[in-house]
């Protein structure tokens, strides 16, 4: 997104600032997240395997980006265009990236799953059953509920609109807290359509609407955030350890409360992340805003680049650890940067060709 030629120098400034810092926050998340696929299948001891889940709380920092992308980008749609924008944008790859996987199930076997697990995710209610949305690896559960909070992104805007700031993300946060009960207190909290559906992230959404709206306005100042940074290393630990602890020590229950330290401790390390490679190596800093370029198609095929990886080490004979898995992270980014282009030819035929 670039500002208009209306728009101030400073404002021109202030929005190339958050193109950076969102685009680094993008590629650490996916990053993260497939190193933590990739390390679940490693056979770490147990305090390894338990370490290894800060990098899956990538996703909620993911749907706080979404919340603050949508806010900016769609937020002047009319709802027609809207619709058909993320159709073009997040379902058609999503059925692409499913259809490569539903063939590599059927050539390959690299997956349990058949043409109604295919037919569940294309035609999106895979969101709503237990036997379909952990289908073809179990990473698509994101994308069912990102496709939720779209349906209802129309809905949340005109409440925003309605209620303020302010009172929308309280709003919010009471029916995550709301719904996060319901879970726990039903015996849902293992089942993936209860603990993934989207009013269990809504809070974090919101947020992220929130802060965009108010970075618009120009209420929210990096600049002042930045002058700060440092302290983000001890928050990060403060929270990332409240979230262990809550995992450790209360079960189930941890489980499903945890989305606050756990958002808290991961978006404070991104941020300390961000700024030691902004000023000391910015060649990580570059590397990040490169992964963020196809930070969708990456996170669409890496658990398929995963399988047919572990399946060949398999055939090769080689025992799962780190260092074999290496490989696989070079493979998983190769396949991403490769399948961006294909996405974009592939939802480019859908796409309507307007004269100039």
């Amino acid at each position: 997104m670039t500002c208009s030629k209306s728009e101030s120098g400073k404002s021109n400034g202030r929005m190339k600032e958050r193109i950076a810092s969102i685009d680094f926050a993008r590629g650490y998340a996916i990053f993260t997240i497939v190193c933590y696929h990739a390390l679940q299948r490693a056979g770490l001891p147990p305090l390894w395997q338990q370490a290894i889940v800060f990098g899956g709380t990538g996703v909620h920092l993911f749907f706080l980006l979404s919340g603050f992308g949508l806010e900016l980008s769609g937020s002047y749609l009319k709802v027609g265009a809207f619709f058909r924008r993320r159709l073009t944008k997040v379902w058609l790859p999503y059925v692409l990236a499913l259809t490569i996987s539903l063939l590599s199930a059927i050539i390959f076997h690299l997956f349990p799953d058949s043409f109604e697990a295919w037919l569940a995710g294309a035609g999106m209610y895979q969101m709503f059953s237990e036997r379909y949305i952990e289908s073809f690896g179990g990473h698509f559960w994101f994308v069912s509920a990102i496709l939720q909070f779209y349906i209802a992104f129309p809905a949340l805007l005109w409440l925003k609109r309605r209620l303020g700031n302010r009172n929308f993300f309280l709003t919010a946060l009471a029916l995550s807290v709301v719904w996060w009960l319901i879970v726990y207190t039903a015996g849902k909290s293992h089942l993936r359509t209860w603990n993934s559906f989207f009013l269990q992230f809504l809070w974090e959404f919101a947020l992220g609407m929130v802060l965009a709206d108010s970075y618009k306005g120009g209420r929210l100042q990096l600049s002042s955030i930045r002058k700060w940074w440092w302290l983000s290393l001890p928050a990060g630990l403060l929270f990332t350890g409240a979230m262990i602890v809550m995992v450790l020590k209360m079960g189930d229950a941890g489980k499903v409360f945890n989305d606050i330290p756990a958002l808290g401790g991961y978006a404070a390390f991104c941020l300390f992340a961000y700024e030691c490679s902004k000023r000391f190596f910015p060649f990580i800093l570059r590397f990040f805003l490169w992964v963020s370029g196809f930070s969708y198609s990456l996170y669409l095929v890496h658990v398929l680049v995963l399988e047919a990886y572990l399946q060949w080490a398999g055939r090769e004979g080689m025992h799962v650890n780190v260092r074999v898995l290496l490989p696989f992270v070079v493979l998983a980014l190769f396949a991403g940067w490769a399948f961006e282009p294909l996405s974009k030819r592939w939802t480019g035929l859908f796409e309507s060709k307007r004269p100039a």
